[in-house]
């Protein structure tokens, strides 16, 4: 395009030629205003980004990891959601011993996991 296309065409060497701005009929468009849902959601949407220690699901044996299994567990380091069936008989896996060991071994290595992360972030302001 050269400038007489440009004079052409309603743009003036004064505006730049951006007709970018605003509409067609040289209005700007309004913004739309965040109500307090709008700003509840994007608080939630923040926490992705928040620094969590990578902890692994209590007997997976370190099979399931990821920050995101911080939400699958409670306060005390146990799962919030159990998927067991109730009356199901598995004889051909490990025994209800190892599986209790599987699981304190898993969630005591969390609370290493958990304490080398909080060493890694000391002096850092959040």
């Amino acid at each position: 395009m050269t400038v007489q296309d440009d004079k052409a065409a309603g743009q003036t060497e004064e505006d730049g030629g951006n007709k970018d701005e605003g509409r067609a009929d040289g209005s700007t468009s309004e913004k739309p205003e965040p109500d307090e849902d709008d700003k509840k959601a994007a608080a939630e949407m923040m926490s992705a980004f928040e620094e969590r220690p990578t902890v692994v699901l209590p007997g997976s044996g370190g099979a399931v990891s990821g920050t995101a299994v911080n939400d699958w567990l409670d306060e005390d380091g146990k799962p919030k959601f159990n998927n067991e069936v109730e009356g199901v008989n598995s004889d051909d896996g490990p025994s209800d011993e190892d599986k209790q060991a599987q699981i304190e071994k898993d969630m005591a290595l969390n609370d290493e996991l958990r304490k080398a992360a909080a060493e890694d972030d000391k002096g850092e302001k959040r």
